[in-house]
């Protein structure tokens, strides 16, 4: 385990400096698609999205008016605006290291890498003032080294991924009425768990849960489209926002076609999601694992997701609230996945996961801890595993650029040996 700290040490003095360069901004991001201007990119960190009230102190000369605060630091998307259209143009780049031990009692050493988590182009806009677009690119792993079996004798050896470009999402939306009523149309995340439709540009840890997307290959995709399918779904708020609605039809498995039968002939997969909102609601396609103060949230939602014999249920709390000096930050998620005769190889399990952190915002330091935790059990030849992990996010502008650094303990089922990972992650992000 020693050998990892002098690389770990030079790569997070490499990685601390470039951090602090300044990125010239206009405005805090960690919004989402399908709204224009992005219903949830949040104001800079520090600022209220709540009116100030009305005073008397309104009519007084401007010469007793306080001054205006200078423009806080921040990175919005590249703008194109035309007669009809609004198009945005963003990025996202996830530079990380990375040693990851063996689970095998005989292998010593640890498995070191710098290569990027995610590489990311993201093109949105509005067209017509009523249908928004989003689609993004994406080559997640970029250059990571992957052990290879050599064939008939020859050496073992470690393949880099090499560059590719795979669609990471691409949706339409029409806002038929507001945030009331949207039909959501293309490929992108159904609703499920909190954690399963928040945007990777706006996440709270260093990666999803291990498990969020358990399910996500197992609908006969020829590579995995990590959690998303292609469908159409409506969503929208009710009462003042105090509940959000997702419902959606999605293409799921399509059946073999047999002697008698066409293929495809099966219904598709219907999912749907219900979320109550105390505080502030989230308006945009995607959640954020913290607003970093631009927004007070405290909910609570209900997942399911079905086809044939194929059976998913999840519940989820979410809060991102001020308190004291900083900012509190938590959510926790209880997935069930059944694949049954449909999906087969999707056995019977259940996943706990769980996440906690608090970010002192104290003369604008904005650093912080995070714990989490994940548990996944469940029946068949299902080997229970346990994931712990404790890190510290810093975020000099929020979003836009912050860096993470992680250790993690996986604990496996016997025979195997729990694994010790380390991650240390810079993001640079806007849209």
């Amino acid at each position: 385990m020693h050998r990892c700290f002098p690389s770990a040490a030079l790569v997070l003095g490499s990685l601390v400096s470039v951090s602090a360069l300044s990125i010239p901004a206009h405005g805090q991001t960690g919004g989402s698609p399908g709204d224009q201007p992005p219903a949830d990119a949040p104001p800079p960190t520090g600022t209220s999205t709540d009116a100030a009230p009305v005073s008397d102190a309104a009519a007084a000369p401007a010469a007793a008016a306080a001054p205006t605060p200078p423009a806080p630091l921040g990175a919005g998307p590249l703008k194109v605006e035309g007669r009809n259209a609004i198009i945005k143009v963003g990025l996202l780049m996830q530079p990380q290291y990375s040693a990851v031990s063996s689970p095998a009692s005989a292998v010593s050493g640890y498995n070191q890498n710098l290569y990027l988590r995610r590489a990311r182009v993201l093109l949105g806009g509005t067209v017509f003032g009523k249908i928004d677009f989003f689609f993004d690119t994406d080559f997640a792993n970029l250059f990571l080294a992957t052990p290879v079996a050599g064939a008939m004798g020859a050496p073992n050896t470690a393949l880099k991924a090499t560059p590719g470009m795979n669609i990471q999402d691409a949706f339409v939306t029409y806002r038929a009425i507001t945030d009331v009523l949207k039909v959501d149309v293309g490929y992108m995340l159904p609703p499920l768990a909190h954690n399963a439709l928040q945007g990777a540009g706006t996440l709270y840890g260093w990666d999803y849960f291990a498990y969020t997307f358990q399910h996500s290959n197992a609908f006969g995709s020829s590579a995995n489209p990590v959690g998303r399918d292609v469908g159409a779904q409506l969503r929208g708020l009710a009462l003042n926002g105090l509940i959000e609605g997702r419902l959606g039809l999605f293409q799921g498995l399509r059946d073999p076609a047999t002697a008698t039968e066409s293929a495809s002939r099966n219904f598709f997969r219907v999912t749907a999601r219900l979320q109550l909102n105390l505080f502030d609601p989230e308006t945009g396609f995607f959640y954020a694992g913290s607003y970093l103060g631009a927004k007070r949230v405290l909910s609570f939602g209900a997942s399911g997701d079905l086809q044939d014999h194929y059976r998913y249920f999840a519940l989820d709390g979410f809060t991102d609230l001020s308190l004291g000096p900083g900012l509190f930050t938590a959510q926790i998620n209880y997935a069930y996945w059944n694949g049954g005769a449909t999906l087969p190889t999707l056995l019977k399990e259940s996943a706990l996961m769980g996440e906690a952190g608090y970010t002192f915002t104290l003369q604008e330091l904005k650093v912080g801890p995070i714990v989490r935790l994940e548990h996944l059990w469940g029946s068949g030849t299902l080997a229970n595993q346990t994931r712990y992990a404790i890190g510290a996010a810093f975020w000099p502008y929020g979003h836009n650029s912050n860096l993470k650094l992680f250790y993690s303990r996986i604990d496996n089922a016997a025979p195997e040996r729990g694994v010790n990972q380390f991650n240390l992650q810079w993001q640079v992000y806007f849209f």
